[in-house]
């Protein structure tokens, strides 16, 4: 947002202001006076009703800066305007207790000097400034002026630096956006403090804002309204991730299907005592089906009794989100860091990266092949079983025909020789029957 630097108050239009819309919200930044008489500063950023497909860059917004008394002044004629006398007798008073009740927001991080910033990333990684210069080849007097803010930094001097950092050149000209993260919630199981927190339900952890867990949002998405949550759900996906959304978001917008943060307003007590109702707040996928809406919990392995975190429910507010990052992707890691990369040690690093993943291949392809050698020899050895089993089993066959062969044989051999002595025995009975009865020949019919 930017600084003006008069005593008046400065008004700026942001978006389309051809066309006539509603008030809708407000976000409200109040800074502390610098030094004993200075003056206490104010931001007011008002969000007027957009229309229906219009893109966001042509949201109407008014954007009031200047002194905390003149623009408190001038947003109250601002807030009047409203036709509603109702709506706007509570936005009145909404105002004002907000604008009363906010605290000032602490410029120190926004407003650290580039010098400041320069000698920090030097001192992270372990080298003092002189060290630096004789490492990097960076002139020692030149340095110590640059760290010193005798000399201001420019852009090419800042690229300059990080190259030599290994670090980003924003990182050098401003510090890191930080805010604090007002709420957490558990997605499996319900958290009791005070009262019982369902799964999904948002709950605050601490009890006063000073002991808040902070976390460094992307330059990318920074706004004045940014908010931030954390899901603390060991087992689930969700786990240590932290959810960023706008407190000043359109309504209108499509929110269906995207996790979101909700508003819900809901009876303090007994209706027969009091009617006084409070906000509570709960992170999931909204849906709406055949009119009603429902409140879906995103994790997927979660238990079908806590797959509904709310149903058919009138939501008072409606946030998406817009980004859901682990906290540790955008923390500075310079300080891990012992001295500063040579580029031979860098190129070296990507040498033995590549190598390592040559290698991992390598192991896969080898890993591969050994199980395919596996199976094969448990499939071969399987198959060898089962032939020698065959071949036993033929080995027998044949050794039992073999054998009745040979019984065979045996069989025909004494036939044989039975045979061969019957006629030897008949041999020689025919000549003894010759030699005791010669033959003679016949004449005549006679002997």
């Amino acid at each position: 947002m930017n600084r003006f630097r008069s005593t008046k108050v400065e008004e700026k239009q942001i978006g389309d202001w051809n066309t006539v819309s509603e008030l809708e919200d407000y976000a409200i930044v109040r800074t502390p006076p610098k030094g004993l008489l200075g003056t206490p500063m104010a931001d007011v950023l008002f969000i007027y009703k957009a229309r229906p497909g219009a893109s966001k860059d042509k949201r109407k917004q008014l954007h009031l800066y200047g002194e905390e008394d003149a623009v408190f002044k001038r947003a109250i004629e601002i807030i009047d305007r409203k036709k509603n006398e109702q709506k706007r007798a509570q936005m009145h008073n909404e105002f004002v207790e907000k604008f009363r009740s906010s605290k000032f927001l602490n410029l120190n991080n926004i407003a650290t000097p580039p010098g400041t910033l320069l000698g920090r990333k030097i001192q992270s990684t372990g080298l003092t400034a002189r060290g630096f210069a004789e490492k990097s080849g960076i002139k020692a007097p030149s340095l110590y002026h640059h760290v010193s803010g005798g000399r201001e930094i420019s852009r090419e001097l800042a690229i300059e630096y990080a190259d030599k950092l290994q670090c980003d050149p924003v990182d050098l000209m401003f510090e890191k956006k930080s805010i604090p993260i007002w709420s957490k919630c558990d997605l499996l199981k319900s958290t009791e403090l005070e009262e019982d927190y369902s799964p999904g339900r948002l709950f605050s952890y601490k009890a006063n804002e000073k002991d808040l867990e902070v976390v460094v949002v992307p330059r990318d998405i920074f706004r004045p309204d940014i908010k931030a949550i954390k899901v603390v759900a060991r087992g689930s996906m969700y786990h240590n991730k932290v959810a960023f959304y706008y407190r000043a978001e359109n309504k209108e917008q499509n929110y269906l299907n995207q996790l979101c943060v909700v508003g819900v307003e809901v009876p303090v007590g007994p209706p027969e005592f009091s009617n006084d109702t409070e906000t509570h707040f709960y992170f999931g996928t909204y849906e709406e089906i055949r009119g009603k809406s429902n409140l879906i919990n995103p994790d997927p392995y979660v238990e079908n009794q806590n797959k509904f975190i709310l149903q058919d429910f009138k939501p008072t507010f409606i946030a998406p989100i817009i980004v859901l990052l682990n906290p540790e992707a955008v923390v500075d890691r310079t300080h891990l860091k012992g001295a500063l990369p040579d580029e031979k040690l860098v190129r070296k690093e990507e040498q033995l990266s590549m190598e390592i993943e040559r290698l991992k291949k390598e192991l896969e392809l080898e890993q591969n092949y050994k199980k395919e050698a596996m199976e094969y020899a448990e499939h071969h050895a399987k198959v060898s079983k089962e032939q020698k089993i065959k071949i036993a089993e033929l080995a027998k066959q044949q050794e039992e025909q073999i054998q009745r062969v040979m019984d065979q044989v045996n069989k025909v051999t004494q036939q044989i020789n039975e045979q061969s002595r019957q006629e030897l025995y008949l041999q020689k009975d025919r000549e003894k029957l010759i030699r005791k009865f010669p033959f003679r020949k016949i004449v005549g019919g006679k002997n």
